[in-house]
């Protein structure tokens, strides 16, 4: 069954999934190749008739990488197929009416370079359905083409280190003016991301052009949201770029008339991310420096991880599993950048912490916290000082591969969205995965229609500051937990927060 939508700038037409209407590749602003490329995201032309809304739209031009087609992490990270032409959402609603449901949307993680909002496990039908919730998808510039800093006094291209965040600030407009005519309310808008996603989320979080587009945010396993690229390191990558083009500069002109492939493959040898950044247009400052941003004051913040994060980056190699302690030093050394005997303090703060913890369970638990567990509860204990705040920590873990991944970075997510049947091969089956689906979604639910996410699935949910530190453990057995892992945690105070400049692959690779 189709059912057509007439949006602002059109006609569109989905169709009907178990019940809730699908319109998948809905455009939000014009294509972004050509004479677009690197600028703001341009206003999409009306036109008549009706357009099909059945396909997704394609990913931001990206390099391949392995993630995509293994399939343990391919639910999260497929690519259908790129195009420059990218700013588009998928939508999913159990009625188009006047119901004004809560709308959540999700923005997909791969740090600020990769991935799509259309991968297998971001399907939002079951939680459309099962929580009578709009739910939204969308993809937008990456990478180099997303957030390249060009020096240029041509005013077109002022945007082009923050293009991408624009983008979904487009997405986030194209909802205000669009989605009640899919039963959504435009007056309540959660945004939520994993990982990258999270990091724009709070990057949003800090920008004054988002104000008033959302409501609610969710950060999940956020490990560098707290910074933004600074203005230097912006133009230091834009200069190695240049250098691996074999130009003395990036003439924004000639950069749109390049193959998107050619300058794809130039980035293999930068030595950096290209990301966020502060520009003095869209960003001043970091999103969460000494206090919380001001353009987020009052609005409610879910933030939380898992409990084993770092696992995610070690399953390439069954050996880090197995380490020694002299391996477990080597590495955790490298990442925190530390001399021996401040990593030994560490490392003994966790074995006591944790008695018959092995010395990789030692490398998962220190890396996890250091990585994405102090930034996610530091953002959250300064969001507390100007709104309402809920911490969680998921502790389910997985039973695939004899259990050794524990509860890894992604894997709350196909709980949350009811996608558990395509990522089996990351959380596998089970009696567990009915229930922990339910309790998922009535959280992050009630947490969009209210801003409070205690349902009665759950235990009594206290809200988080950063003195008490109240914390929900999501497991078979759900419970509130003052800090989890605090403990040992301590024994990081006074190491820098976690930053895309710090060396993530130390730890898997020895």
């Amino acid at each position: 069954m189709t059912a057509i939508v007439e949006t602002r700038q059109g006609k569109v037409r989905g169709h009907s999934v178990q019940g809730v209407q699908v319109f998948r590749g809905l455009r939000y602003a014009d294509t972004t190749a050509g004479a677009n490329r690197f600028r703001a995201p341009q206003p999409l032309p009306a036109w008549s008739g009706v357009r099909d809304a059945l396909r997704n739209t394609p990913a931001c031009p990206q390099l391949a990488r392995p993630q995509n087609t293994d399939p343990f992490f391919s639910w999260y990270s497929a690519i259908e197929s790129t195009d420059e032409d990218c700013l588009g959402l998928n939508l999913f609603t159990p009625g188009l009416d006047g119901a004004r449901r809560p709308v959540l949307f999700w923005i997909h993680g791969g740090g600020w370079r990769e991935y799509s909002g259309a991968a297998p496990g971001f399907d939002g039908t079951n939680l459309a359905r099962a929580e009578d919730v709009v739910v939204i998808s969308i993809n937008h510039r990456l990478g180099v083409l997303g957030f390249l800093k060009l020096d240029t006094e041509d005013e077109r291209f002022a945007d082009s280190g923050n293009a991408g965040i624009l983008d979904v600030v487009a997405a986030l407009e194209w909802v205000r003016d669009n989605v009640a005519a899919f039963g959504g309310d435009p007056d309540n808008v959660t945004v939520f991301g994993e990982s990258g996603g999270a990091s724009k989320t709070a990057a949003l979080l800090s920008m004054r052009r988002a104000r008033g587009l959302f409501h609610k945010a969710v950060l999940q396993s956020s490990g560098g949201g707290m910074r933004l690229a600074s203005p230097e390191d912006a133009g230091a990558l834009a200069r190695q770029l240049a250098d691996a083009l074999g130009r003395d500069r990036l003439d924004p002109q000639e950069m749109q008339a390049l193959p998107v492939g050619t300058i794809l493959e130039a980035t293999r040898r930068v030595g950096g991310s290209f990301r966020g950044m502060i520009d003095h247009r869209s960003f001043d400052g970091d999103p969460f420096g000494d206090t919380a941003p001001a353009a987020g004051a009052g609005v409610p913040l879910l933030a939380g991880c898992t409990l084993t994060e770092t696992t995610y980056y070690m399953r390439s190699d069954a050996r880090n599993f197995a380490l020694s302690w002299d391996d477990t030093r080597r590495r955790l050394s490298a990442l925190f950048e530390t001399d021996g005997d401040a990593t030994d303090r560490i490392i003994d703060s966790y074995r006591q912490s944790t008695p018959g913890a092995s010395a990789s369970d030692v490398l998962f638990l220190a890396s996890s916290d250091f990585v994405f567990k102090r930034n996610t509860w530091r953002m959250a204990a300064l969001q507390a000082e100007q709104a309402p705040v809920w911490s969680y920590h998921f502790e389910w873990c997985s039973p695939v591969e004899g259990g050794r991944m524990g509860a890894p970075h992604t894997c709350e997510i196909p709980f949350i969205f009811g996608t558990t049947g395509a990522a089996g091969a990351c959380v596998g089956e089970g009696p567990e995965q009915e229930a922990m689906t339910r309790r998922m979604m009535a959280a992050w639910a009630a947490f969009a229609r209210t801003g409070d996410p205690n349902n009665d699935s759950l235990p009594d949910w206290p809200r988080y500051d950063g003195t008490a530190r109240q914390t929900m453990v999501l497991d078979a057995t759900p419970r509130v937990e003052r800090d989890p892992g605090g403990t040992a945690r301590a024994a990081l105070d006074g190491l820098p927060w976690f930053g895309y400049f710090h060396n993530l692959a130390a730890i898997a690779n020895g």
